[in-house]
């Protein structure tokens, strides 16, 4: 037996510790605390990443559409403006701002449909959810901050080795 406040070993019988002095509580009365089912556990936190990796794909989607708008509408607006300067510019900026603004809405929304499609296949509890998670969060993970947190949570849930045990198991229950 080891004392609950300090950790080390405590003598048969005892009624203080050793090493910190607390009491040591009696058995008769100390809380009873009950293992939770591993399986239990895992199927709440498959529900937790369903519902994030689905509000985080949406929100991503919407943010590459606005990033669509802006490079459609707003870009042109600013070269025009730019343009009655006397100033010229060396590089046609706007054409390569366009180009990053449309490569990263591609990226937004390929992101996103993978995203959706994880957090759609986490609450169907099928089979291949786990992997397109994973998939997910490894090609989510540069997107800081919520990108990050999604994919760490998701990694840390999902990749230990007897997560694939016990997803295969929460998996064929249903």
């Amino acid at each position: 037996m080891f004392c609950q406040y300090c950790g080390n070993a405590l003598d048969e019988g005892a009624r203080f510790c050793k090493s910190c002095g607390k009491a040591v509580p009696d058995p008769a009365t100390a809380p009873r605390v009950f293992a939770l089912d591993p399986f239990q556990v895992l199927g709440h936190h498959v529900r937790v990443l369903a519902i994030v990796w689905l509000a985080y794909s949406i929100f991503h989607i919407i943010m590459a559409v606005w990033i669509l708008a802006f490079s459609y509408y707003l870009l042109p607006a600013m070269q025009g403006a730019f343009a009655h300067t006397n100033t010229p510019f060396p590089f046609p900026i706007f054409r390569f701002l366009h180009l990053i603004y449309a490569i990263s809405a591609i990226y937004g929304v390929a992101t996103g449909i993978v995203g959706i499609c994880a957090g759609v296949a986490l609450l169907q509890r099928k089979r291949n959810a786990r992997v397109l998670a994973i998939v997910a969060a490894f090609v989510s993970v540069i997107s800081f901050p919520f990108g990050t947190a999604a994919a760490v949570y998701t990694l840390i849930v999902l990749m230990p080795g007897n997560a694939a045990r016990d997803y295969e198991h929460i998996a064929t229950s249903n």
